[in-house]
C-alpha cells in the first residue's frame, strides 16, 4: 500500500515542544486545560502543523501604537500605597487577650 499524501503530519508532545521551544510539561498542561488546540490519539496528545501555528498565534503579542509595549505587558503590580484602616472604614485587628485554662486557675500561681 502507498501512503496517503493528504494525511497531516502529527507531532508528539515532545516533538511539538521542541519545535515551539517550550517545555513538554507546559505544552501538556495547556492541552489538558484545553487552552491550546490538539488531537488526542491513543491517549496521547498529538499536534498538527495547523495546531502549532494556532498556538503561536494565540501567544503572539503585537507592539502597541504608542511604543510603550513594555509598560502594558508588564507582569508587576502597579505601585500603590497600602490602604490604611482609616481609609476603608475597617477597624485594625487586635490580638485576643490572654486567657488561662480553668485547671491552671484553680491550682493557683504556685502550680506554674
Amino acid at each position: 500500500m502507498t501512503a496517503n499524501h493528504c494525511t497531516p503530519a502529527l507531532y508528539t508532545a515532545a516533538e511539538a515542544a521542541e519545535i515551539l521551544k517550550v517545555k513538554k510539561s507546559w505544552l501538556e498542561r495547556q492541552a489538558a486545560a484545553r487552552k491550546i488546540p490538539f488531537t488526542m490519539l491513543g491517549g496521547a496528545y498529538r499536534f498538527t502543523d495547523g495546531h502549532l501555528a494556532a498556538i503561536v498565534q494565540m501567544y503572539e503579542t503585537m507592539p502597541s501604537a504608542s511604543g510603550n509595549a513594555l509598560q502594558s505587558s508588564s507582569r508587576s503590580r502597579p505601585a500603590c500605597k497600602p490602604a490604611s484602616a482609616a481609609d476603608n472604614g475597617v477597624a485594625p485587628l487586635r490580638p485576643r487577650p490572654a486567657t488561662t485554662s480553668p485547671a491552671a486557675a484553680s491550682l493557683g500561681p504556685s502550680a506554674a
